[in-house]
């Protein structure tokens, strides 16, 4: 229906019928809504002396309040000139009788007086207001539903926390969008969103939040019982099945009117079902765009070396990045490797650990069972190779107490040779003082076979919350419609389309290839470019998917284990650092892998494999 027409009926058909819907509509009926994302939030924390305090929440509604609102015998009185005003109505006061008059086309003329207990509403008289407009503090007050019903507006009354929230039902509903910003660059789009807004009817809210708090914010957020109605889970497995259930929609039924979503919820990395209900639908990645070793080529270039291929080649080359002078300041202060402890496992050192037991986690299905890597013979050689870089000082002395932005300084100031980071952040620290390539590969020995980076727990997870006041469909078309037109490169048809357009697109749908469309990629030059190519190239020859276990981080987020692990991890440290020798680890692993923890630690993994597989 057009608004407009809408108004002008409202105008002229007012009746009696009408006057006593708008009386007997006072008091406000109780509701349990809760407010919605994309409410602007008013006149919130009012307390008055005399115990009136209410609140007043407009949706999508240029009203602000000049005085807090009160709540007076059942109704809900407001400074009269902002919220006539905020609706668009012209006003006139007329001092000498003391009434206020608000005039909009298409709208009806309201008319109070000051002390008279009845309004004339588009020509017709209301009497019996059980509020008379009154003045106070220099401010004339009406009634709030009144006005807000005559003018099409819906108003809902939550008697519990005592708000009024006023919205319009003709709106475009809103959705309400929570996802990670790979690339840590916040922008707001207007073409992107226009386009989604004009396809799907939609309104979007749009939560933005960089890789270093997402898990965080989203954390707090469901803590709160406030998600959005589209949230981006940064781990599928980072609650419980319960826990999951209790405020993510169950997406089964609806799926099966959206069979691109269906299939990534079923198979794609990051998908998560419960008792044969799914809860989410995985946001579509590269796997390989994952942390892998990265080196600087100008550092190569001068020294004369060629990118290493071994672990002994890498050695040698991280011993002349330490002792060579590369950066050219006639200062012993480079390091030929840094990384920190992230709270998993070795952090961003693992990689060594990978290139020597062949698996990017520690566990790995092989066969239907599961296999502890960090038990390994291959493991004890990594640690042997951790342990003398660090006695040679190739790797930085301060790594166990560093933290990600001091590792990060090292690195734009030109002080580490070697670091394990994504492509993109490679990309982003090459310029005119840097060259940073990632590794190609990288393999224990010339024999070893050569690993590759990998995304285990997928790019995300999408979950319709419960909050959510949107049907689940109206929400999935949107999700379908946005990657739909990321599939068929779409979005670069649109007129003045942008990068930043783009980077808002790919971390709202997706990017199934972290070559393309990467703005950081793309500035860098032409041959530099084409190694990076050539470096994902060689990667896409390896794929894990057929024996990482995503599923263990349900086991590690519910603190399972947590101490025995953490033990572990902890005696790994003391090793690489000299305060136990590899004879002690040996002993460590044999007296660990006996014990009845350990033992049925990987009784439950191996129950995760098997729920998997059948």
């Amino acid at each position: 229906m057009n608004r407009n027409r809408f108004r002008k009926t409202t105008k002229t058909v007012m009746s009696a019928a009408l006057a006593a819907a708008l009386l007997t509509a006072i008091p406000y009926p109780a509701a349990a809504d809760i407010l919605p994302t994309g409410t602007s939030k008013l006149n919130d924390e009012i307390h008055n002396p005399d115990g009136t305090a209410v609140n007043v929440y407009f949706q999508d509604l240029p009203v602000a309040l000049s005085l807090p609102p009160r709540l007076i015998k059942g109704t809900v009185m407001v400074p009269g000139k902002s919220l006539l005003e905020g609706l668009g109505y012209k006003i006139e006061w007329q001092a000498k009788e003391r009434k206020l008059v608000a005039v909009q086309a298409n709208k009806p003329t309201f008319i109070f007086q000051e002390n008279l207990a009845q309004a004339e509403v588009g020509g017709t008289w209301l009497k019996g207001l059980p509020v008379a407009p009154f003045i106070d503090k220099q401010t004339f007050w009406i009634p709030l539903r009144l006005v807000a019903a005559a003018s099409g507006l819906r108003v809902e009354w939550n008697a519990q926390q005592r708000y009024a929230r006023v919205s319009d039902p003709l709106a475009l509903p809103r959705l309400s969008v929570m996802t990670k910003i790979d690339n840590g660059v916040i922008e707001q789009t207007d073409r992107l969103f226009n386009d989604l807004k004009q396809a799907t009817k939609m309104n979007v809210d749009y939560v933005q939040v960089g890789p270093e708090h997402y898990r965080q914010k989203m954390m707090v957020m469901i803590a709160a019982g406030e998600p959005t109605s589209l949230m981006l889970l940064d781990d599928s497995y980072i609650f419980q099945n319960e826990l999951i259930a209790s405020f993510s929609n169950d997406l089964t039924s609806q799926l099966e009117a959206f069979p691109r979503l269906k299939a990534l919820a079923q198979s794609g990395p990051g998908s998560r079902v419960v008792d044969g209900k799914i809860l989410g639908v995985p946001r579509p990645g590269d796997p390989h765009n994952a942390a892998f070793p990265a080196i600087r080529k100008d550092w190569l270039d001068k020294l004369g070396l060629a990118q290493p291929q071994t672990m002994e080649e890498l050695f040698q080359t991280l011993k002349k990045f330490t002792e060579l002078d590369p950066d050219g300041n006639g200062k012993h202060d480079t390091v030929g490797l840094t990384g920190y402890l992230d709270g998993t496992g070795l952090g961003t050192l693992s990689w060594i650990e990978h290139a020597y037991t062949g698996s990017p986690d520690r566990f790995s299905v092989k066969g239907g069972s599961v296999v502890d890597h960090a038990v390994s013979d291959e493991e004890t050689l990594a640690l042997q190779w951790l342990v003398r870089a660090y006695n040679e000082g190739l790797i930085d002395k301060e790594f166990a107490v560093m933290s990600g932005e001091q590792s990060n300084e090292q690195l734009r100031g030109s002080k580490a040779g070697l670091a394990s980071m994504t492509i993109s952040q490679a990309a982003g620290l090459t310029g005119e003082n840097a060259v940073w390539l990632p590794l190609k590969s990288i393999r224990a020995v010339s024999a070893s076979s050569p690993i590759a980076p990998w995304a285990t727990q997928g790019n995300g997870t999408y979950i319709v919350s419960k909050t959510s006041k949107l049907e689940i469909k109206q929400i999935l078309a949107w999700l379908d419609y946005g990657l739909e037109k990321t599939e068929n490169g779409g979005w670069e048809t649109i007129e003045g389309w942008q990068q930043s357009d783009q980077e808002a697109a790919n971390s709202l749908f997706g990017q199934t290839d972290m070559l393309k469309n990467n703005s950081r990629i793309d500035h860098l030059s032409d041959n530099i470019r084409d190694e990076y190519k050539a470096a994902v190239t060689e990667w896409r020859k390896t794929s894990y998917a057929a024996i990482t276990l995503p599923e263990a981080g349900s086991l590690w987020h519910s603190g399972k284990y947590a101490e025995l692990n953490h033990n572990m991890e902890q005696f790994k440290l003391k090793v690489i650092m000299g305060a136990a020798s590899i004879e002690d680890w040996k002993a460590f692993l044999k007296e660990y892998t006996a014990s009845t923890e350990y033992k049925a630690m990987l009784a439950d993994l191996n129950k995760l494999a098997a729920q998997r597989t059948n």
